[in-house]
């Protein structure tokens, strides 16, 4: 199970599935994929967060491989649309 952690500002929430819809916001900006790895697609596609969190991060985490959280303000940390993602 991944821990919930947490900053003077922040709180790190594990990565739900229910998150997709805000990272599929914030994450398709070439700022942002220009620095990743290749497999990254560019343009990104419009269910690339849904995809990668139900079909790579989740299995992970249930495996046991990986750990993924959310970045989140300790002000508002259960508001997606406060969140930083």
């Amino acid at each position: 199970m991944t821990p919930e952690l947490a900053t003077k500002r922040l709180v790190l929430r594990p990565l739900e599935l229910a998150d997709a819809p805000q990272i599929q916001w914030l994450f398709p900006k070439w700022e942002i994929v220009k620095y990743l790895n290749v497999s990254v697609p560019w343009p990104y596609p419009e269910d690339g967060a849904l995809t990668y969190c139900r079909d790579v991060a989740l299995p992970e985490v249930e495996r046991g491989e990986s750990w993924y959280w959310t970045l989140r303000l300790k002000n508002a940390p259960r508001n997606s649309s406060d969140s930083l993602a």
